[in-house]
């Protein structure tokens, strides 16, 4: 992708939001497993009351850390370069900005939009210093002289599936989908205008519903509620990167289910995770989306499911999804 210049119209900070939100790393804490009084196996952050024995502590190793864009300075001879470095397993679109250029030879307020491949790095930007100045002093004004942000994908692909998603469930299997496209109860945003959330007990088998490679997972989290501010940074999650370079997001999963690593190209119909009910979540579901890279914003878009006689059609709110 050819570098080119436009005017930066979004703060750094939005272009580098998260997917979804979904991530975030939390402190260390114990996890305590005991029945209640129906004989049911609970998991907390609190032990039982009245001195009940608990079966035991976990001190929990939380979620792997968020795949990230860092940007590197180094030294030339006649300058500094700019280099953007992508440790995800996807590529990622980076937009870059001067702000004071008053000592390099280009001009300050313009962008450059780069696309750096996975787990790979590329040259944003080489800035010959000005008569009479130094490389080591422009690196260091270079330091904190820029802004930058980015999104994971490419936006030059379409979302092009070669026929309509598996149903994330057993086949044979059938649950109701609670929120589905117009309707929107807490999908509110681009990202999530699409998004599915099918109703289904905790510990339900989660299977791939398109092939690609895994490009994030969180898995330690074993909290849920209805209060965002508490508990939307802590659902676990599987993000998956098509072929076409949209990615699949499975969230809520349960503590400590998910099968799959950042890294690892699974197959349409491989189980991945179970269903659980971590994060922002009033009850057990799996929230299931398909994003892409719309041109440094991250969109939703519409999925169509298999139905088994080589059609495919679109799941609706209060209706169920039958993986024949």
């Amino acid at each position: 992708m050819a570098t080119h210049h436009v005017q930066l119209t979004v703060r750094a900070a939005l272009l580098g939001a998260v997917l979804l939100g979904l991530i975030v790393s939390v402190a260390a804490d114990s996890l305590y497993t005991y029945r209640d009084e129906s004989g049911a196996l609970v998991f907390s952050d609190r032990p039982p009351d009245g001195g009940q024995v608990f079966e035991r502590e976990l001190r929990v190793a939380h979620s792997t850390k968020s795949p990230e864009v860092t940007i590197r300075v180094e030294t030339t001879g006649s300058g500094v370069a700019l280099w953007a470095d992508n440790d995800c397993h996807c590529p990622a679109q980076v937009a870059i900005r001067l702000i004071d250029a008053r000592d390099v030879a280009t001009h300050s307020g313009d962008t450059v939009i780069r696309l750096v491949p996975a787990r790979g790095s590329t040259q944003l930007m080489n800035l010959p210093a000005t008569a009479g100045l130094v490389s080591s002093r422009l690196s260091a004004d270079v330091q904190s002289g820029y802004e930058f942000g980015f999104i994971f994908g490419d936006p030059d692909t379409q979302h092009a599936p070669a026929e309509g998603y598996r149903p994330p469930f057993a086949a044979g299997r059938r649950f109701m989908i609670s929120q589905a496209f117009p309707d929107a109860v807490t999908h509110l945003t681009l990202e999530s205008r699409y998004a599915i959330d099918i109703l289904m007990p905790e510990q339900t088998a989660i299977y791939a519903a398109r092939a690609g490679i895994v490009v994030e997972v969180a898995h330690s989290n074993f909290r849920g509620g209805a209060d965002w501010g508490k508990y939307g940074g802590q659902a676990n999650i599987v993000k998956i990167m098509h072929d076409d370079s949209s990615f699949a997001i499975y969230a809520h999963l349960s503590w400590d289910s998910i099968r799959v690593r950042p890294g690892q190209r699974v197959r349409r119909g491989e189980h991945i995770a179970a269903s659980g009910n971590t994060g922002f979540s009033t009850g057990p579901h799996l929230h299931f989306v398909v994003v892409r890279n719309q041109g440094l914003r991250t969109a939703s878009v519409p999925v169509r499911f298999s139905d088994g006689r080589g059609g495919s059609v679109a799941p609706q709110s209060e209706e169920p999804l039958q993986n024949p």
